[in-house]
């Protein structure tokens, strides 16, 4: 225990004080919402800096809640990066979001925070309270324009789904709780070894499996993702597609990398998790096949990707959870990469349709090229980032012998490159709906070029992205 070390929640702490401090400030100053904007990145740019001095640091603190490793390090730096990036979605796509509401900017520091904090958990209520902290935050800012009717729509539904997944949740905890009489990983993970696995502690795991499973938009419980993408804001739909299922992900790996690491608990969730990943890579590509909106089509395309990191889950090893975090990277480049172009074409009242980006190319080739590295990523094609991120959680499942999984993934992933290469289609060699070119603001470019960069040269280079990976897996929850 390191009780001194205590400055080491710093970036959660800076994050939550900033986000009081401004929604104060703007209540009683009423600041200009893009200034506001600006400040967020500010303060996601200062949490990102107090990381730095405890790059190396190895602690757990709180009685054994809140522990500091490189796992930990990793997520909060990969949380703050998705918090400045939706953060600059909202500043480019200002003109969507309802004048005079400058907390729509503020909210994400809290989610961030929240997510930021779950990197760090050792115990289940702590995980609890992060977990609803991003919920919550997410259910305001997916109903946020209260003058669209698919807003609240998208919003209704995710606070219905959200909270039967809390209840199925704090029901897992119960029963952990009630089997080990603790809602500490270690002291569960002490328990299972000592006593064995009971027919009550696998009911928790189950109920635990569940509600993490609707965080990350895993088929069976995958029905709320493609209306809340569609209706929710176009920058909150990227927050939900990259950040809060890299969120649900982060605990699954911290919960089996500790609690549920024992043998006995792998001959239980390995099937499950297995049968989920094979579910939800068939279904979310097969799903997305038909779908004509863009943001209802990478709903879609969410899950069968969540499909694909339940694969490396399921591999149940250092190689197939390091991958998992290898995938997460290079689903954010290309997802970003994706929503940064839909926000500017909605700027321009282009829509968010496949028809709408019909003859981008002539409009704008910088957002045609981005958008299509994005698809071309995200379909797992060489030799951009997300092929390698597939070949990875493959090689981990083989390794694991989960043959047959590899094989119904592989033949999702290519029966899933039509509907990426259908958006690419209408971008080329369609003639354009919509007439004029549309402006890029010298930073957006800059953003655009830095992402489309990242995931071909780490396609390039991807041993030392992996190695930082897997050192943070083999270096967490002792």
């Amino acid at each position: 225990m390191h009780e001194g070390l205590w400055m080491i929640a710093a970036p959660e702490v800076i994050l939550v004080a900033g986000g009081v401090f401004l929604l104060l400030a703007e209540s009683l100053a009423k600041l200009e919402s893009k200034a506001v904007g600006v400040l967020v990145l500010a303060v996601h740019l200062i949490a990102g800096l107090c990381l730095l001095p405890f790059i190396t640091t190895r602690a757990v603190i709180w009685d054994g809640l809140y522990t500091w490793d490189r796992f930990a390090v990793s997520g909060k730096a990969f949380f703050l990066v998705v918090g400045m990036l939706v953060t600059y979605l909202s500043l480019e796509g200002e003109a969507k979001v309802p004048a005079a509401r400058a907390e729509f900017y503020i909210l994400p520091l809290f989610c961030t925070a929240g997510m930021a904090l779950l990197c760090s958990v050792r115990d289940f209520v702590l995980l609890f309270v992060a977990l609803e902290l991003v919920t919550v935050t997410l259910f305001v800012l997916v109903a946020y324009r209260r003058s669209d009717p698919a807003s609240l729509e998208a919003g209704a539904k995710y606070l219905i789904v959200g909270g039967l997944a809390t209840a199925f949740l704090v029901m897992g905890i119960a029963y952990i709780f009630g089997a080990t009489g603790s809602t500490q990983f270690d002291a569960v993970a002490g328990f299972a070894e000592s006593e064995g696995v009971g027919p009550v502690l696998l009911f928790g795991l189950a109920f635990l499996l569940v509600g993490l499973g609707f965080k990350a938009a895993a088929v069976p419980f995958h029905i709320w993702a493609p209306d809340v993408y569609q209706g929710a804001p176009t920058p909150i739909t990227a927050y939900l597609s990259v950040g809060s299922k890299a969120a649900g992900f982060v605990v699954l790996l911290r919960v089996f990398l500790l609690p549920f690491w024992n043998t006995d608990f792998q001959r239980h969730w390995v099937p499950l998790v297995a049968l989920l990943a094979a579910l939800s890579v068939v279904l979310g590509n097969l799903a997305a096949l038909p779908q004509r909106n863009i943001k209802r089509l990478l709903g879609y395309s969410s899950i069968s990707h969540a499909g694909f990191l339940l694969i490396g889950v399921a591999s149940h090893s250092f190689l197939g959870f390091a991958s998992v975090l290898y995938y997460l990277m290079a689903y954010l480049a290309a997802t970003f990469t994706a929503f940064l172009v839909l926000v500017l074409l909605e700027r321009e009242k282009g829509g968010e349709t496949i028809a709408d980006l019909s003859g981008l190319a002539q409009r704008s080739p910088l957002l045609a090229w981005s958008m299509a590295l994005a698809m071309v990523s995200l379909a797992g094609i060489p030799p951009l980032m997300g092929f390698f991120g597939k070949l990875l959680v493959f090689l981990a499942a083989w390794e694991s012998g989960l043959h047959f999984l590899v094989i119904v993934g592989v033949a999702a992933a290519a029966a899933g490159i039509y509907y990426y290469v259908m958006v690419v289609r209408a971008m080329f060699w369609s003639d354009p709906v919509h007439q004029g070119p549309i402006a890029v603001h010298p930073a957006t470019r800059g953003l655009l070029l830095a992402l489309n960069v990242g995931s071909i040269l780490f396609g390039f280079y991807v041993k030392p992205i992996l190695a930082l990976a897997a050192g943070a897996v083999v270096g967490s929850g002792g």
